[in-house]
């Protein structure tokens, strides 16, 4: 019986409104990235465009690979003029869902086997709001939270993040069954109000990690460039084995990039519906 009760008190931590919050956070921040990748090469492949090409649309989400390059600017500089109004971290987090939102519906309103230059470059802005929201809700996740409950929004995020996966996977696909591709990523873009909601309900965390300290400002730019960017780097390349690390990073989904790009042309070409796949 005490290790029932054990079990209930410990399970608590995943009922707390601010862990709740990193959940739908997280879905908003998992939605974006299929629509860039998988889904997205479906739908080039119902528009007639060649594998060649829609293997070179994989390009579109280098801005996921480099986003550390902006990291820092987020970290430490505030949004204008919504940042008086919602906290530094909460109008980095609107600013990008709402410029995410933006995005996704002008990529729905375009028709790739007639302006493919143009589905590229706004796949590449969605991709680059995506990877914005992405730096922003993690560092509100890790500020919200407290160490005990560290693990657990971590545990909610991914989560949250699967099932946005699958609502821009195998629910855009399987909406394209019945609608149009313009309608379906027009009905994507809409789902990113569920982070919105999200973030204007939750608080602000009271003193974000990776603020301005009196140094950064004292030392003007220079002091500014060391704090958010130079010293972090020293850090990590001063601990044992960075660079196997940093070349696991780099490497280990190297074949998931490589093949998941053209499954789905793959499937289709083997005589599977949407529903199907």
């Amino acid at each position: 019986m005490s290790q029932a009760k054990s079990w209930i008190e410990t399970s608590k931590v995943y009922f707390d409104r601010r862990v709740l919050a990193v959940l739908f956070l997280g879905f908003s921040s998992g939605l974006p990235l299929l629509l860039v990748f998988s889904t997205l090469s479906l739908w080039l492949k119902d528009e007639g465009i060649s594998k060649t090409v829609i293997g070179i649309f994989a390009l579109v989400r280098t801005p996921y690979t480099f986003k550390f390059l902006w990291a820092p600017l987020i970290d430490r500089l505030p949004f204008p003029f919504l940042a008086a109004r919602l906290g530094r971290r909460r109008a980095w987090v609107v600013a990008t869902q709402l410029a995410l939102m933006a995005a996704i519906l002008a990529l729905a309103t375009t028709t790739p086997s007639l302006t493919p230059g143009l589905t590229a470059v706004l796949a590449v802005v969605v991709a680059f709001c995506s990877a914005s929201q992405d730096i922003v809700i993690d560092a509100y996740r890790i500020e919200i939270l407290s160490e005990e409950q560290q693990g657990a929004g971590a545990a909610m995020v991914v989560n949250g993040y699967r099932v946005g996966m699958l609502m821009a996977g195998a629910g855009a696909i399987s909406l394209a069954d019945v609608l149009s591709w313009h309608a379906v990523y027009s009905i994507m873009a809409a789902m990113v109000v569920v982070g919105l909601v999200t973030i204007l309900l939750s608080p602000e965390p009271q003193e974000p990690a990776g603020g301005m300290p009196d140094g950064d400002q004292a030392g003007g730019r220079w002091g500014w460039l060391q704090g958010a960017v130079v010293a972090p780097f020293s850090d990590f390349m001063r601990r044992d084995g960075w660079v196997f690390i940093l070349l696991f990073i780099m490497l280990y989904k190297l074949g998931d990039a490589y093949l998941g790009v053209m499954a789905n042309p793959f499937y289709v070409e083997m005589g599977f519906s949407k529903n199907e796949i």
